[in-house]
């Protein structure tokens, strides 16, 4: 068969086009080795924590801040605390004019002294004149008396009866007065009611200080050793998060030194800042750290959510998702190729291998850079 310029052109044009694809196949093979390039990893055994970064706030646990007051009115005589001061349990705080109570007290007291002996002198005549009464009784058994002496002998029995009876409720009544002066007096007398430093002094000495439905607040005591961290969690993890959880933080003041405690509640009530919906949970700390801890310091923390030890894990970057697979990338001697593997839990470093790889094995992190230029040839 003779061959025209057509059919020699037709040849030449199919040649071409498989030199083309000669070259794009080696030049795709090519891209795919690029692809796979990166630093290379052994698949090893390790512990992977997985947690929920939230921010806090360290706070004064309820009963930690103690306003200090008094019922009393006068003049503020003594004031021993400044802010700033550490005051014990029990102490001397402040101290009130009490001039005029104890005045009151002492004659109160000497009041009851004398009705105390008036009593005495009634309950003395009250035994004469039972006795009397009983030997008027006596005589006029026996005709040694008339029925007029026995009765007045009865009519001054039962008038000493009711004159003792009169002196002792006087007495009762001094007393529970004396009782209640001495309440009173204790108000002039203030007194810590918990250990802890004053972060306020509200009144000075020499001030008088006017007592009307509420107490006068003079100082306020904050306990530090009684705090606890509200931790803002954000409503897309809070169904992760739950009571007994581990919380590891730190604050700006030690960003080298690391805190821990347990999450003991959640409040069910929502916290809205920001259009952004948040809820708190509660986290008691430990008073050895308070030492560093201050109110109102701002936390930056991690719920640890679960934690697992001992299994395969390989880098997070090394775990592409493809062609809607978990895939890695392995290395062997002569070649590089794909796995489909099952993650398990992550950290912000490594990746649980759950099934797909094996201990010892080479997984390649892919190079960001390379993986775009492939996918683009």
């Amino acid at each position: 068969m003779k061959l025209t310029k057509k059919h020699i052109a037709g040849i030449i044009i199919a040649v071409l086009v498989l030199l083309v694809i000669v070259v794009v196949y080696f030049s795709g093979k090519k891209s795919r080795s690029e692809k796979i390039g990166g630093e290379v990893f052994s698949v090893k055994k390790g512990n992977v924590t997985n947690f929920a970064e939230q921010t806090g706030i360290i706070k004064a646990q309820v009963g930690a801040i103690v306003k200090v007051g008094t019922r009393a009115t006068g003049e503020l005589t003594q004031l021993r605390y400044q802010v700033g001061d550490y005051v014990r349990k029990g102490e001397l705080i402040a101290k009130i004019d009490d001039r005029e109570k104890l005045a009151n007290q002492r004659n109160l007291k000497a009041q009851i002294e004398e009705q105390k002996r008036d009593l005495a002198a009634k309950e003395a005549q009250y035994q004469y004149s039972k006795v009397n009464y009983e030997r008027e009784e006596r005589l006029l058994k026996q005709e040694f008396t008339t029925k007029d002496s026995v009765d007045k002998a009865k009519r001054e029995l039962d008038v000493a009866i009711a004159q003792v009876e009169l002196a002792r409720a006087k007495v009762a009544a001094a007393e529970e007065s004396l009782k209640a002066l001495e309440v009173s007096l204790s108000y002039n007398k203030i007194y810590a009611p918990i250990s802890g430093y004053v972060s306020q002094v509200t009144t000075q000495e020499g001030e008088t200080v006017v007592a009307g439905l509420s107490a006068v607040n003079l100082i306020t005591i904050i306990d530090a050793s009684k705090l606890e961290m509200w931790i803002y969690v954000d409503e897309t993890d809070v169904g992760r998060v739950k009571p007994g959880m581990k919380a590891e933080y730190w604050v700006d003041a030690y960003r080298d030194k690391r805190f821990s405690g347990n999450i003991s509640l959640i409040y069910p009530q929502p916290e809205i800042k920001e259009n952004i919906v948040y809820y708190l949970a509660i986290v008691k700390i430990d008073p050895k750290d308070t030492t560093f801890l201050k109110p109102e310091m701002t936390t930056h923390v991690r719920i640890i959510i679960s934690e697992k030890t001992g299994v395969l894990v390989v880098p997070n970057g090394a775990v592409r998702f493809e062609s809607g697979k978990n895939v890695v990338y392995v290395k062997t001697k002569d070649k590089t190729e794909r796995k489909e593997v099952t993650p398990g839990i992550r950290d912000d470093k490594f990746t649980e291998i759950v099934t797909g790889l094996s201990e010892g094995e080479r997984v390649v992190i892919p190079a960001i850079k390379r993986l775009e230029s492939g996918a683009k040839k």
